[in-house]
């Protein structure tokens, strides 16, 4: 969603479109079934008055049989390190830079490992 490109030449109407293919194939995966997770983030914010070095909330959806659901959200402040370190802790392995520091994303789900 940086750049707009053919065909809609609409940067919002072209992720928007790509989520509505993608999503329920992603869903209806075994993979998925089977206890998957499907994570959306947006990767920046634009800078606001209340933000001012682009330093503010972004967007990110948890997709699970295991999320918690309707409509659930929360206060913690996440980072795309939160989601490296969910992903090391789900796999065993050792954290890889600021992953170590991070808060996981453990609260949006109903069980854990």
């Amino acid at each position: 969603m940086h750049n707009s490109c053919a065909p809609t030449n609409n940067k919002i109407r072209q992720g928007d479109d790509w989520l509505a293919e993608w999503v329920p194939k992603i869903t209806a995966s075994q993979a998925y079934q089977d206890g998957g997770v499907l994570l959306i983030t947006w990767d920046e914010a634009e800078p606001q008055l209340n933000c001012p070095l682009a330093n503010c909330p972004i967007g990110f959806i948890a997709l699970s049989p295991f999320a918690k659901g309707g409509g659930y959200t929360n206060e913690i402040a996440y980072t795309h390190s939160s989601t490296l370190r969910t992903v090391e802790e789900i796999f065993g392995v050792p954290y890889l830079r600021d992953a170590q520091n991070a808060t996981d994303l453990r609260d949006l789900f109903t069980t854990t490992l």
